[in-house]
């Protein structure tokens, strides 16, 4: 069941604006969870900015960092091949500090139809 953030606003954020944006991915199930992210950058036209595979082991977990360019709206999409993961995923500044207001929650994440 593929799921996204929607898109994210990446203006005016504090501390700063995101250069890169970090996915958690946790695997509560007793097998290897799989799949795949993808980061779109949204500024006028949805562009893929980059897609990449994950394997993550039994009752594990694992993140993966993307840059976003020069991005002013972004969206990700995690698409996972079997259910049993749980995800978040937030913007990082170029230093790797979170950016609060662009966390987005495995709860808030919208199921893609």
């Amino acid at each position: 069941m593929p799921l996204t953030t929607g898109p994210i606003e990446n203006t005016g954020n504090q501390p700063a604006n995101a250069a890169s944006v970090r996915i958690k991915i946790l695997n509560i199930t007793g097998g290897t969870l799989t799949g795949v992210v993808r980061v779109f950058r949204l500024n006028g036209t949805r562009r893929l900015l980059s897609t990449t595979a994950f394997a993550v082991g039994a009752n594990a977990s694992t993140f993966i960092t993307r840059g976003l360019g020069n991005a002013a709206q972004y969206e990700v999409e995690i698409v996972p091949d079997q259910n049993g993961g749980l995800f978040s995923v937030y913007g990082l500044t170029t230093f790797g500090t979170l950016i609060a207001a662009q966390r987005v929650l495995n709860s808030e994440l919208t199921v893609i139809h």
